[in-house]
């Protein structure tokens, strides 16, 4: 049995600290190790200290252990901080127990450095915290996105999810809940089948693909998840770009719009200068022939057929957004709306029912002609679309505020500002996604008969008004076509001038760059009993403006060197009182209204230019 000597080598020669202390601070005995732990020269060196005045860095926590571990307690690797002799801080872990005997309480125990484990161990808690929040913030930033991610191991069973699941799958599950991967296959059954995709992923290869989930657009990518070199699983992600993808049709669908625009308006332009030469002349040549004269219904027969092919033309720039740019006026749509209906009625079947609810005070600007063709064409989709199983057709109107923010619904996205939306519903059949995207294409119909261009003309008189158009429909579900005008706002009333005896005038001046369209309006206004100037372009119509006396002036909107809204705001300048008659079916640079005396739109009558000359001359000599 070992002596207390022989003990005393033992401890001496022991790599860990080892102590006796007595309650009142005393070190009995401490071994070299200990000494080292501390930083003491020797073990007697340490004994001469006193654990609550030179070992304990705070003595209060030597007395919250003394009145803890009595006779009999056992402490098992407590860390304490205590203090080197230099007065730097350590960190210890004591094994010890309490005793009593006749030389009273004592505490025997030995002592490990734990500075080190403790500070790692504190590291790790800080890296598992950092982690932890990296983790977090990685999975709001892809809840934000909006996106989402999967972890699946090798059973394709998915064990792990996060971002914006509930977003885009319509549930959130829990992140660490375990589901085999083909029942949320089975959730959506004409979905793409993610199986293949992932063991793909699994054999060790990076996989991409766009599929749609549940009616959403998804950018997906899978790839292997290893640890230590091995593939364990798989890790996907997956975008939601059903917004992005929907904006790219929108912009694909307006610049395929704008290009069929052009296309259209400038054929229509072309088309239009020939039908004034055709219906000008049919109408210089019926003034002379008399009734009853062989071959005057040929005649008859060419002015028809030019005022229909008018209207067809019409439509086309009306789709193009280039169609004249008439007057705009305050127009009250209750009444407007209720003409139509009168107008529509004997083509409305008996099955089908209207309904109108438009505040009396509700005013919109724009062009009148305009807004009852639209209205008009629109009621007329309507009715179409109920067909012959009967229905309802709804027409509504309000005032509302826009903030320029694009509406899913938007087929035509109207800038910030005050508008009175004029809604035209019916309980029809409905339209589906790829039918609403071309509706508004010229001859794009879905009916055996029709030519396809009333929701064309629509969109242009819109677009030329500066508004916006809303399609809200899908199948079974009928449809609901919203007409966003511009609202009306308060101005003075003009005084109207007293009516007096039309007095000609003694010149006309007319300015077209075509110069067949040029000769013949000039016959028609010469038949008409005026004095006649023509001017190909702009600077020669202000230089006769200048040189002699004119008493009105007929000029074409587009035109090279100077556009017809740039000769009138000419003349404006110098001659402010001049009568201005604007002659077009053609806006090219879409800007709007121009600041005429009167509009004359392409092809036009003799008669019309009869009556549209001797009102504006009546209200000029009378001023």
């Amino acid at each position: 049995m070992a002596t207390g000597d022989s003990l005393t080598r033992i401890f001496d020669r022991a790599p860990i600290g080892l102590f006796r202390s007595h309650k009142d601070g005393r070190l009995l005995y401490a071994n070299p190790a200990l000494a080292r732990i501390l930083g003491y020269a020797s073990a007697a060196a340490l004994c001469e200290q006193n654990l609550d005045r030179d070992i304990y860095v705070d003595a209060a926590d030597r007395a919250k252990n003394v009145a803890l571990y009595t006779p009999g307690s056992v402490m098992d690797g407590v860390h304490l901080v205590w203090k080197r002799a230099d007065g730097t801080p350590i960190t210890v872990a004591v094994w010890a127990h309490v005793i009593e005997d006749e030389h009273g309480v004592q505490c025997e125990g030995s002592v490990l450095d734990a500075t080190n484990t403790v500070a790692a161990a504190e590291q790790l808690r800080r890296q598992h915290e950092e982690l932890g929040r990296t983790a977090a913030t990685l999975d709001l930033v892809v809840k934000q996105m909006p996106a989402m991610y999967w972890v699946v191991d090798r059973d394709l069973v998915v064990y792990r999810t996060g971002g914006a699941v509930k977003q885009i799958v319509g549930v959130e599950p829990p992140p660490e809940a375990r589901r085999p991967l083909h029942v949320i296959r089975d959730a959506d059954p004409e979905a793409r089948d993610p199986l293949p995709p992932h063991r793909r992923a699994l054999a060790g290869e990076l996989v991409k693909y766009t599929s749609e989930y549940k009616g959403r657009i998804m950018e997906t990518t899978i790839g292997p998840y290893r640890v230590g070199g091995e593939i364990v699983g798989a890790i996907g992600t997956g975008v939601d770009v059903t917004a992005a993808r929907l904006l790219e049709r929108r912009m694909v669908d307006a610049q395929r719009a704008e290009s069929l625009g052009v296309l259209a308006g400038g054929l229509a332009h072309d088309f239009n200068n020939l039908l004034v030469a055709i219906l000008g002349n049919a109408d210089l040549a019926l003034r002379d022939i008399p009734s009853g004269t062989p071959g005057r219904h040929y005649l008859d027969n060419v002015r028809d057929a030019s005022l229909r092919a008018a209207e067809l033309t019409d439509q086309l720039l009306a789709y193009a957004g280039k169609r004249g740019a008439g007057s705009t006026v305050a127009v009250a749509p209750g009444p407007l709306v209720e003409e139509l209906l009168r107008i529509a009625a004997p083509t409305m079947p008996d099955n089908v029912s209207a309904r109108v609810d438009i505040p009396e005070t509700l005013e919109l600007r724009a062009d009148p002609t305009a807004v009852r063709q639209a209205v008009l064409n629109l009621i007329g989709n309507a009715r179409e679309a109920i067909g012959e199983r009967g229905g309802a057709i709804a027409i509504s109107a309000r005032a509302i505020t826009l903030d320029g923010v694009a509406d899913p619904d938007d087929a035509l996205t109207a800038v910030a500002g005050a508008y009175v939306m004029l809604e035209v519903a019916d309980d029809g059949p409905g339209i589906d996604a790829a039918t609403r995207r071309r509706i508004f294409e010229p001859f794009f119909t879905t009916k055996d008969a029709g030519h396809g261009l009333g929701l064309a003309a629509v969109m242009g008189i819109v677009r030329s008004h500066g508004g916006g158009l809303r399609v809200a429909s899908e199948p079974g579900a009928g449809a609901r076509f919203q007409v966003l005008w511009p609202a009306a706002v308060p101005e003075e009333d003009l005084a109207a001038g007293s009516a007096s005896k039309v007095v000609q005038a003694r010149c006309v001046l007319v300015v077209d760059d075509e110069e067949l369209v040029r000769e013949v309006v000039a016959r028609m206004v010469e038949d008409l009993g005026y004095v006649v100037l023509t001017a190909s372009d702009g600077p020669e119509a202000l230089a006769i403006v200048a040189a002699q006396p004119v008493d009105a002036v007929l000029v074409d909107m587009t035109m090279p060197l100077m556009t017809g809204r740039e000769v009138i705001a000419a003349l404006r300048a110098t001659n402010p009182t001049l009568p201005v008659i604007l002659c077009s079916g053609y806006d090219r640079d879409r800007r709007g209204p121009v600041a005429a005396d009167a509009y004359l739109p392409k092809p036009f009558r003799l008669d019309a230019l009869e009556t549209t000359l001797a009102a504006l001359l009546r209200t000029h000599r009378a001023s």
